[in-house]
């Protein structure tokens, strides 16, 4: 997580100076997410950042996105993606792509 928005956050420092004045970050309540080292890097950062309240699809309308291309565009059969699945699901997406 903290190197996803290290690379976020210099992509827009170059691209985008002064965005923090501008944009907030949406971020649902994941646990990796609220950990106390993401936290400290939040705050760090200065990053301007709003949680979504618990199952709050209509404040985030791209977890709907998200929703449709898991179980219809990225997954035309339908396969089991839950994580207590995920490792047969993913060879299944495997042989079906290759």
């Amino acid at each position: 997580m903290i190197l996803f928005l290290q690379m976020l956050i210099e992509k827009l420092d170059k691209e985008r100076p002064g965005w923090r004045r501008s944009t907030i970050l949406l971020i649902d309540n994941a646990p990796y997410h609220t950990s106390e080292q993401v936290f400290q890097f939040y705050k760090s950062e200065k990053l301007p950042i709003m949680f979504t309240g618990p199952h709050s699809y209509d404040a985030a309308p791209i977890e709907l996105l998200f929703a449709s291309l898991k179980s219809v565009d990225l997954n035309p059969e339908g396969l089991q993606t839950s994580k207590s699945k995920f490792s047969i699901s993913i060879s299944k997406f495997v042989e079906y792509f290759l």
